[in-house]
């Protein structure tokens, strides 16, 4: 329980439909590098704004317990990026004020809470398109997290599901990969609902 003996870094989600997932965070958190909560969205406000919800999920006794098992284990929560369409990823990037407000709200809302980063959700919700805007907010936020205290950034990405075009490919990784931490893909999405049944993440397709 309380040695690691997989050499990689392990990343483990916790999650409101899995309840039993605190508990084994806990027990074994000896075992893993990170472990990334999911309680926070970002939401525009629609006034050129933004806010963080989902403050009150976070359970600081139950963060204390985790750290207590493992001082090195990081708290990276997963910040999805909910209610944004087109029009509000043009606005933000289009706007250097507007993109710095929203770097600051996440910026501030972490540093207060003590987490040791985060992990963003934003690349899927808007379908391989816009990726020279999504690039800027990546980076953006990235920026914010280090120049305030060394923060990690953690981006999930979507895996390539053939026959369709890549939503992430090799050019998004070369230009985001100076700035974001790790990368996490979903290995458990390589089928699909069209798809004809086989392995949940078969390991050549997955490295």
């Amino acid at each position: 329980v309380d040695k690691k003996l997989f050499p990689g870094e392990l990343l483990g989600f916790v999650t409101p439909w899995n309840s039993h997932g605190y508990d084994v965070a806990k027990t074994f958190g000896a075992k893993f590098n990170m472990i990334s909560p999911v309680w926070l969205q970002i939401i525009p406000t629609g006034r050129g704004t933004y806010k963080i919800q989902g403050g009150h999920d976070i359970d600081a006794g139950w963060v204390k317990d985790v750290r207590g098992n493992n001082s090195n284990t990081m708290i990276v929560p997963r910040l999805i990026f909910e209610q944004w369409n087109l029009q509000h990823l043009t606005q933000v990037t289009s706007s250097p004020a507007e993109l710095l407000h929203m770097v600051q709200v996440v910026v501030d809302f972490f540093q207060d809470e003590g987490f040791d980063g985060a992990v963003l959700e934003i690349w899927r919700q808007f379908g391989g398109r816009e990726k020279a805007r999504l690039h800027q907010v990546i980076k953006a936020i990235s920026e914010g997290l280090k120049e305030a205290g060394n923060l990690a950034t953690l981006l999930v990405i979507p895996p390539g599901v053939k026959p369709f075009p890549e939503l992430f490919d090799k050019h998004d990784f070369k230009v985001l990969q100076p700035h974001v931490d790790r990368f996490i893909m979903m290995t458990y999405d390589h089928h699909h609902a069209t798809g004809k049944p086989g392995p949940v993440g078969p390991m050549d397709w997955g490295l």
